[in-house]
C-alpha cells in the first residue's frame, strides 16, 4: 500500500509538472496582480469567457498593496472624483468621463462588496477592511478560472511577430496581448520596485522622471526634533519663493525632520516643479490678523504674571507654544508674559499665521503612498490604454505618469483603468 501511495504521489507530481510546462501560452498575460491588474483580468474574462488569461506577480501573494491602502481600510474611490485631483502627462479626463465613482461602486457590488459613502465623498468597504476588497476580487478571479502565478518576476518582454515572449524568473511565457499593470516604486514593502518600468522602457516607451508622492516632506528647522509627534490643525501652503502655489487644510503632523499629514501629502505632487519650495503653516486660519493680535493681547493681560512658557496654554500644544515664543524673542521662558512687547506680539501673530519651513525633499519611496512619473501619458491611448508604440501592449494603473491626491483618487484610477483596459482586450 505505501508503494502504491508513493507511486500515485509521483504520478500526480509528474502530471502537475507537465501541466505547468504546457501552460505557458495565453491569449492575455497581465503583469502585476495589484488593483489595475486584477481588475483588467476580470473585465477581460467577463467580456469573453473563452480567453485564456494569466496574471504574473513578482510577490508571493496577490494584492499586497491593496491591503495597506487607506491604513488598511481601503478608500477605494471618491464621489467627487474629477480631473482637478490628478497630476501627470496622462489625460485622465477621458477615463473619468466614462467611469465615475458610481460605476466603480456598482462594479464591486457585482463582486459582493458592500460600500459606504462618507460625508466627504470617501468610499470605503462597509467592513472598513481592505482585505474585503481583495477577497472579492480573488473570488471572482477563481470563479472565472484566471491563473495567478506568484513569485514570477518579469525580466524581459520581446514582441515576436504577433506574439509577446515574456521572460521571467519562472521560465518563459507567450501571449497574444500583454497588460503592464506592474505599478511603480512606491511602497517597496508591498512590492513596489519600479522594475516593470524598465521592461516597458525596453519596449520603446519613454519614462518621465520618478518622484515619491503623498509622503512626508523633509524641512529645515531648529524646532523639528522638539515638535516630534505633535499634531495641529492648520492650513498649509506651498510657496515657490514668494509665490503661493497651493493650499490645503487639515491636520499637520510634526516628525523629527519632516512635516506630515494628508494636507501635506497633497502638496507633494507639485513639489518637483517648484524651484524654491517653502511650506507655510497657518495655525489660526479662522482668525483675521487683527482678531489674532487682539487675542494675543488679551492673553498677555490674562497671563500677565505667568511665565512665557504658559502663554499659549489652552490655545496650542505646549511644545508648539514654546517653539513660537523662542522664534520671536530671546527672553527666558521663565520671564512673565507681561514683558512681551507690542512688537513681539505682532511678530507672534505673523508667525502663527505664516510659520515658514524651507523644504529639503520628500521622504524616499519607502514612505510614499504613490509614485509621481512613469510611462509618458502621450504614448498611451486615453480611451483604450493600448500603447501607441507597441500594438497589443496595454499599460494601466500606477505605471502610467498620473498621480492623484489623497482621498481614493489613485485607487479609483487603478481600478477604472484596469476595467477599461479589460474591455478593450
Amino acid at each position: 500500500m505505501p508503494q502504491n501511495k508513493n507511486r500515485r504521489a509521483a504520478l500526480a507530481a509528474l502530471f502537475f509538472r507537465m501541466i505547468t510546462l504546457k501552460n505557458t501560452n495565453y491569449d492575455i498575460i497581465t503583469v502585476g496582480a495589484g488593483a489595475a491588474g486584477l481588475a483588467a483580468a476580470i473585465s477581460a474574462k467577463r467580456n469573453n469567457r473563452d480567453l485564456k488569461i494569466a496574471i504574473l506577480e513578482a510577490q508571493s501573494k496577490a494584492g499586497k498593496k491593496i491591503l495597506v491602502t487607506g491604513n488598511g481600510r481601503c478608500n477605494l474611490t471618491n464621489t467627487n472624483v474629477s480631473k482637478e485631483f490628478y497630476h501627470g502627462s496622462f489625460d485622465v479626463s477621458k477615463i473619468l468621463n466614462r467611469f465615475s465613482a458610481e460605476k466603480l461602486i456598482n462594479f464591486f457590488s457585482t463582486l459582493g462588496l458592500v460600500c459606504d459613502i462618507e460625508t466627504n465623498g470617501l468610499v470605503y468597504p462597509h467592513s472598513r477592511q481592505a482585505s474585503a476588497v481583495l477577497d472579492v476580487l480573488l473570488m471572482e478571479i477563481k470563479r472565472l478560472k484566471i491563473e495567478i502565478i506568484c513569485d514570477c518576476k518579469v525580466e524581459l518582454i520581446r514582441k515576436k511577430g504577433e506574439f509577446f515572449n515574456i521572460k521571467t524568473s519562472n521560465g518563459e511565457y507567450t501571449a497574444k496581448k500583454t497588460v503592464m499593470s506592474c505599478g511603480g516604486k512606491a511602497f517597496p514593502t508591498a512590492g513596489g520596485t519600479g522594475l516593470g518600468l524598465d521592461v516597458i522602457k525596453n519596449l520603446g516607451h519613454k519614462i518621465t522622471p520618478l518622484f515619491p508622492a503623498l509622503c512626508p516632506i523633509q524641512v529645515k528647522s531648529d524646532f523639528m526634533k522638539s515638535l516630534k509627534g505633535i499634531r495641529a490643525k492648520a492650513e498649509v501652503t506651498l510657496y515657490d519663493g514668494e509665490k503661493a502655489i497651493k493650499s490645503e487644510i487639515g491636520e499637520v503632523q510634526f516628525t523629527d525632520n519632516a512635516l506630515s499629514g494628508i494636507c501635506v501629502f497633497n502638496l507633494t505632487t507639485l513639489l518637483p516643479k517648484v524651484k524654491s519650495p517653502v511650506i507655510s503653516v497657518n495655525l489660526a486660519k479662522d482668525y483675521s490678523y487683527i482678531e489674532l493680535l487682539n487675542l494675543l493681547n488679551d492673553r498677555k493681560k490674562l497671563f500677565a504674571n505667568e511665565p512665557l512658557e504658559e502663554f499659549f496654554t489652552g490655545l496650542f500644544h505646549k511644545k508648539i507654544g514654546t517653539a513660537l515664543i523662542k522664534s520671536i524673542t530671546n527672553k527666558a521662558l521663565t520671564e512673565s508674559c507681561k514683558k512681551l512687547s507690542d512688537k513681539e506680539l505682532k511678530s507672534l501673530a505673523n508667525l502663527i499665521q505664516n510659520w515658514k519651513f524651507e523644504c529639503k525633499q520628500c521622504k524616499d519611496f519607502s514612505k510614499a503612498q504613490v509614485m509621481l512619473g512613469g510611462v509618458n501619458g502621450n504614448e498611451v491611448n486615453g480611451y483604450t490604454f493600448e500603447s501607441k508604440v507597441v500594438k497589443n501592449l496595454f499599460i494601466c494603473g500606477e505605471a502610467l505618469d498620473i498621480c492623484g491626491d489623497c482621498g481614493g483618487f489613485n485607487l479609483h484610477f487603478a481600478f477604472a483603468s484596469g476595467i477599461i483596459t479589460g474591455e478593450n482586450l
